[in-house]
């Protein structure tokens, strides 16, 4: 689960970087990132995702908003995409998931139909995104920010790639610089909206991280931990831990790749990403 691809590492990591960054002037960039996915999250099956987000952002002072939109390529339909990421919902069959659930943490994967010859590629929900600064880093207090998410129910629901329903968050996100490392955390509260014949709970997601730029500047290290809590019942909820490069071009433009491993049966068990920061 995240704020919108299968990884909410990815978006502490960009977190991460606007954090590091002071807030002056206005600027308009154009962000984006692929990202592949792969797990058998709590089925018998394989599934297999690439994501390539497009986004627009604005930020001027302390105020920053940004929206993005999925493009998604996925080999069968068992996973769905919430305003906070990836969820093994069972798609078109999330009634047979719901039903199989049986209250037991040791049950056997869910069968589900053969998808050998299932491949689609649509577009997912839009997500929109802000945040403001409330309070600099100063002295022994960190940087204090605000933020807001809303996703657009916009996607075809049977494919895999939506709920179908509304989902917003609302959160704090505090970072600091200690000794030349950057340590940064957020938590957010989301409204996820269910699915016709799967409740889904409404989560807290949470990520902690430090990054350290190495000799030169221009080359950063991010190391994140996130997670929600429960979102599906008698299922552990996602948590994933991921490790980034960033680097930092002329012009203010920067690329980050990052790898996340899942820590749980509801979280990939592979993310790769690259995404890239380009002023327009």
């Amino acid at each position: 689960m995240r704020r919108s691809l299968p990884a909410v590492a990815a978006g502490a990591l960009c977190g991460a970087l606007a954090a590091a960054v002071p807030a002056t002037g206005q600027e308009v960039a154009y962000n984006g990132s692929v990202q592949y996915a792969t797990g058998d999250y709590i089925f018998s099956e394989r599934t297999h995702s690439v994501l390539f987000f497009n986004g627009l952002a604005f930020s001027a002072g302390r105020l920053r908003i940004s929206a993005s939109v999925p493009v998604i390529l996925q080999s069968t339909p068992w996973v769905s995409y919430t305003g906070g990421g990836v969820l093994p919902s069972g798609g078109p069959e999330h009634e047979v998931v719901h039903r199989g659930m049986g209250g037991r943490r040791d049950r056997e994967p869910v069968v589900l139909p053969d998808t050998a010859t299932f491949e689609e590629l649509g577009v997912g929900d839009p997500v929109a995104h802000a945040e403001i600064e409330l309070m600099p880093e100063r002295g022994a207090f960190p940087a204090l920010r605000l933020t807001g998410d809303v996703k657009f129910p916009l996607a075809d629901v049977d494919r895999g790639f939506g709920t179908g329903e509304w989902d917003y968050a609302g959160g704090v996100s505090l970072s600091k610089v200690i000794a030349g490392t950057l340590v940064f955390g957020n938590a957010t509260y989301w409204v996820l909206g269910d699915l016709p014949d799967l409740e889904l709970k409404d989560p807290i997601a949470y990520s902690l991280g430090v990054g350290r730029p190495l000799p030169g500047g221009r080359v950063g290290v991010l190391l994140t931990f996130a997670g929600y809590t429960e979102v599906l019942d008698d299922m552990a909820p996602p948590a994933q831990v991921s490790l980034g490069l960033s680097y930092l071009l002329s012009g203010g433009r920067s690329v980050i790749g990052s790898a996340s491993f899942g820590l749980s049966e509801t979280s990939p068990d592979l993310s790769l990403s690259m995404g890239w920061h380009l002023p327009l």
